[in-house]
């Protein structure tokens, strides 16, 4: 596995993803988005010569580092990839000197809260109907 910058050209690639992944995707163009802002903190995971997994993160001005997003595909689950992608996020967080990390999860996303506290997140909140469809998510940070 590799975990790499994403290309533009890759970006419906990783939408494919977003789409298997969540109930309420992303769209591709608010995907591109997030590239053109951060293109360093956008990564991809590569395994058997595709795209299987990426992470989305952004640097706040306060000094807090947010995950936008991480997904995995289906298929590829369970092999570590979620937290090699999380990992390379958060070193790259602090090479920028983020002083924290934070991220939502929803409440019935129990696998990603497990991986989070692994990693040394801690629920801080609970954002109140926080998705579209009223799911309630946590807030989770970690001190860098």
């Amino acid at each position: 596995m590799n975990i790499r910058e994403a290309r533009a050209d890759e970006l419906s690639l990783v939408h494919e993803i977003e789409v298997s992944c969540f109930k309420q995707p992303y769209g591709l163009s608010l995907l591109k988005l997030y590239h053109t802002l951060s293109p360093d903190l956008f990564l991809v995971a590569e395994a058997e010569g595709r795209i299987v997994g990426y992470v989305i993160g952004l640097c706040k001005k306060w000094g807090e580092g947010h995950v936008i997003s991480l997904a995995v595909h289906p298929d590829y689950r369970r092999r570590g990839i979620g937290r090699a992608l999380m990992e390379a996020l958060l070193t790259r967080f602090k090479e920028r000197g983020m002083q924290a990390a934070r991220l939502e999860v929803r409440v019935s996303n129990t696998p990603a809260i497990r991986l989070y506290e692994k990693l040394g997140f801690r629920i801080k909140g609970v954002l109140r109907g926080y998705y579209l469809d009223g799911e309630d998510a946590y807030l989770m940070v970690k001190e860098l």
